[in-house]
């Protein structure tokens, strides 16, 4: 019997942390930051709101200022986030023993047999709405037959989506996308497929030299 795989991801993990203990920072350009008083502190995270007015982890608290002047910066708490991080697992162990954690704020669950009993989209649904009303973290899930795919689908819907990647759709829903979305595909890689003119997922998957494919990479 095929698998069926939850991929669930909190949205902007550490400022929804910062928004639930601190409601007057909802719906706000908001982003965490080490030292946040320092202007050479970089940024960890940023809401949806930060991140439309160009926000970006990594940039420099004294760049992200400049961009997004109204732009609150909170301190990094990081005892805060591992003990949200406690607590929805172990909402996810009262779901299935099947849990597989694969960061602070992100994890896949095996419901193949808590669904012969619930549609798999009733239960993300019950799943997305009972974390949000339970820690104030609102978060996507990813619906597939393994995990690759699974998390694959949590990044197409943010925040609050659930999405479901079967195998007969990934040429339809996948080979369109940028290859750089492909899960792997980071900063060094993407150019060194992009030099030889792969510039989708399908490219990718089509490629027809595989030896030359194996050298770059």
């Amino acid at each position: 019997m095929a698998r069926i795989i939850f991929h669930i991801d909190m949205n902007c993990f550490f400022v929804s942390c910062e928004v639930a203990e601190n409601p007057d920072l909802f719906g706000k350009c908001v982003a965490v930051a080490p030292y946040a008083s320092s202007r050479k502190s970089i940024i960890l995270a940023a809401s949806y709101q930060a991140k439309a007015k160009g926000i970006k982890t990594t940039m420099h608290v004294n760049e992200a200022l400049r961009r997004c002047p109204e732009l609150i910066i909170v301190d990094s708490n990081y005892q805060l986030y591992s003990e949200y991080s406690r607590k929805f697992f172990s909402y996810f162990y009262s779901i299935t023993p099947l849990v597989e954690p694969a960061s602070i704020d992100e994890g896949f669950l095996d419901v193949t047999d808590v669904c012969q009993n619930e549609n798999p989209i009733d239960l993300a649904i019950r799943i997305q709405k009972e974390i949000l009303e339970k820690f104030k973290l609102p978060c996507s899930i990813g619906i597939g037959p393994n995990k690759y795919l699974a998390k694959m689908a949590s990044d197409m819907k943010k925040p609050l989506g659930i999405t479901v990647l079967r195998k007969r759709e990934v040429a339809e829903k996948l080979w369109p996308l940028p290859v750089g979305d492909m899960i792997g595909v980071g900063k060094k890689t993407l150019p060194l497929l992009e030099g030889i003119g792969i510039k989708t997922i399908g490219d990718l998957a089509n490629y027809p030299d595989f030896h030359l494919l194996e050298e770059t990479i």
